[in-house]
C-alpha cells in the first residue's frame, strides 16, 4: 500500500483526495493544514492522522509521499521540508513564482534522491493527449497557429489569487497550463510578446500571448480572471495544419471535434473517463517513484514552462516581445 501525506485540505487537496479513490494500493494515510477543521474532515474519509504543520506530519507519520496542495508561495519551503525527510514529492502547479525557488526545489530532491513531480496535468487530460497524439502522426500535417483559451470569473474560493506575489496571477496560476502543453507538442521556445487588461486588482486580470515556437509554429494562449461571477469556465484548443484541424471545446457535447485527417468512426472521438486526469496523473506519480524513473512533468519540465511564463509576465509589463532562448527541452 502506497501511503500518501496530503498538504493542504482546499480545493486541490480535496481534488487529489477523490482521485485516490480511483487508484488502487494506494491510501491517504495523513492530512495536514493549518486549519485543523478542513484536515479532519478529509482526513475522517480516509481514518488517516490530522496534524497542524507538515513538520509535524513528516516527523510523525508513516509516509510514502508528499502531496502538495499550498499556496504557490510556500512550495519551495514545503518541498525542501519533505526532501529533507528523504519524502518523494508530488507538488501542485506551477512549480514556483521564480527561477531561483524552482532551481533549489529541484536541487533539493535531487540532493535527497527522491522524485519531484509537479502537477501539470493538462498533460493528462486524454483531449489534449489526443491532439498531441495525433500531431506528433503526421495526421495534421505541417502545423501552423494554435489557439487556447483558459479562462473563468476570478476565483473566490481562495483569497490568495487576488495576491498575485503569491499567485502570479491568470498567467503563471492559468496560462501555464497551456504553456506547458504546448512546449510539450512543439518544444523550444523562441519568443514571446503579452498584452493584458488591467481590471479593479492591482494587477491584470485578462491576458494574451504570442508565442513562436523555434519549429515556426506559433500560438495564441489566452488567460482570463476578468469573467463576472458566475461565468463558465471556459478551455478549448485548435491546432490547425496543412492537412487538418482539431479541436478542442469543453462546452462541446462531443469534445474532441477533427477536422480532415483520419477521423474516428462515425466521428465518434474515443471516451477517455475510466480515470479523471488528476488519477491519470498522481497514478504516473506513484509508477515513477516505484519503478525510478523521471516522470512526464519532472521539476526541470516545470521550471522551462514557469520561466515561458515569466517571460509573458515581463512582457506584459514592459509592452515588448522577450526572447525565451532555447535551452529547453
Amino acid at each position: 500500500m502506497f501511503r500518501i501525506g496530503l498538504v493542504g485540505a482546499g480545493t486541490m487537496g480535496n481534488t487529489h483526495q477523490r482521485a485516490y479513490r480511483q487508484l488502487d494500493d494506494v491510501t491517504v494515510a495523513a492530512v495536514c493544514d493549518a486549519d485543523m477543521e478542513k484536515a479532519r474532515r478529509i482526513a475522517d474519509e480516509w481514518n488517516a492522522e490530522t496534524y497542524g504543520s507538515l513538520a509535524a506530519m513528516l516527523n510523525s507519520a508513516n509516509i510514502d509521499a508528499v502531496d502538495i496542495c499550498l499556496p504557490t508561495d510556500l512550495h519551495r519551503e514545503a518541498v525542501e521540508l519533505a526532501a529533507a525527510y528523504g519524502k518523494h514529492v508530488f507538488c501542485e502547479k506551477p512549480i514556483a513564482l521564480t527561477v531561483e525557488d524552482a532551481s533549489a526545489m529541484i536541487a533539493a530532491c535531487k540532493k535527497a534522491d527522491v522524485t519531484l513531480m509537479v502537477g501539470h496535468v493538462v498533460r493528462f487530460f486524454p483531449e489534449y493527449r489526443s491532439a498531441r497524439e495525433q500531431l506528433q502522426s503526421g495526421k495534421l500535417g505541417k502545423p501552423g497557429v494554435v489557439r487556447t483559451i483558459r479562462s473563468g470569473a476570478f476565483p473566490k474560493w481562495s483569497t490568495w489569487f487576488g495576491d498575485y506575489s503569491r499567485s502570479g496571477g491568470p498567467i503563471i496560476d492559468l496560462a501555464i497550463h497551456d504553456i506547458d502543453y504546448l512546449r510539450w507538442c512543439f518544444g523550444p521556445v523562441r519568443r514571446v510578446f503579452s498584452r493584458t487588461l488591467n481590471g479593479e486588482r492591482e494587477n491584470f486580470d485578462h491576458s494574451l500571448t504570442l508565442i513562436r515556437f523555434e519549429s515556426g509554429v506559433m500560438a495564441h494562449v489566452e488567460a482570463s480572471w476578468a469573467y463576472p461571477q458566475g461565468a463558465p469556465f471556459q478551455t478549448s484548443l485548435e491546432v490547425a495544419g496543412t492537412k487538418g484541424m482539431v479541436l478542442y471545446d469543453r462546452d462541446k457535447s462531443n469534445s474532441v471535434v477533427q477536422f480532415g485527417g483520419t477521423a474516428s468512426p462515425a466521428g465518434v472521438p474515443e471516451s477517455p473517463l475510466a480515470k479523471s486526469p488528476y488519477a491519470l496523473e498522481l497514478e504516473h506519480f506513484i509508477h515513477c517513484v516505484k519503478n525510478k524513473e523521471v516522470p512526464l512533468t519532472s521539476g526541470e519540465e516545470a521550471l522551462e514552462s514557469l520561466k515561458i511564463g515569466l517571460a509573458a509576465v515581463q512582457s506584459a509589463r514592459t509592452n515588448q516581445p522577450v526572447d525565451v532562448g532555447v535551452d529547453q527541452r
